[in-house]
């Protein structure tokens, strides 16, 4: 299974990444990462509703491609913050989290602010990967892939 999986489009609410989240369980194919997957996803989407100061009747795009040993996970939305996804300094309890999950778990993390919204995707190995090469970035979703902030 070689290209898009999913695409899933969800209001951008409270609800959104519990609906991402039980269409992710439904994946065929993945395997075992398929926990890290859904967790990915889950903060990717939990950070737009958050984050981007989009209403209630904004639509997230939520897209699942597979490439070889990958899956890459992205989450647009319609980018009115015009902030930027980073790492939190703070080591916090109460939140400022999630991209620490995603980068702990994930070979490539970053965004892209296109006309059409904020991107922010992450790529996870769902076979072994070859110690002797390094993974590179995959393309979904029309999106460009980028390096991440902190290079990985």
């Amino acid at each position: 299974m070689a290209g898009e999986v999913v695409r899933i489009t969800v209001p951008c609410n409270s609800l959104a990444p519990g609906v991402v989240r039980r269409r992710l369980a439904q994946l065929p194919d993945v395997g075992w990462p398929l926990g890290d997957a859904m967790l990915v996803a889950t903060e990717l989407v939990t950070n737009a509703v958050r984050y981007s100061m989009c209403k209630d009747e904004d639509v997230l795009l939520v897209c699942v491609h597979r490439e070889g040993g990958h899956v890459r996970i992205s989450v647009r939305d319609p980018g009115t913050s015009g902030g930027t996804a980073r790492i939190s300094d703070e080591d916090d309890w109460s939140g400022g989290l999630g991209l620490k999950i995603v980068e702990q778990l994930t070979v490539h993390w970053g965004s892209n602010r296109g006309a059409d919204g904020y991107e922010v995707w992450a790529e996870l190995a769902i076979v072994s990967p070859d110690p002797k090469r390094a993974p590179t970035p995959l393309e979904g979703c029309g999106c460009e892939a980028t390096s991440s902030p902190t290079g990985r």
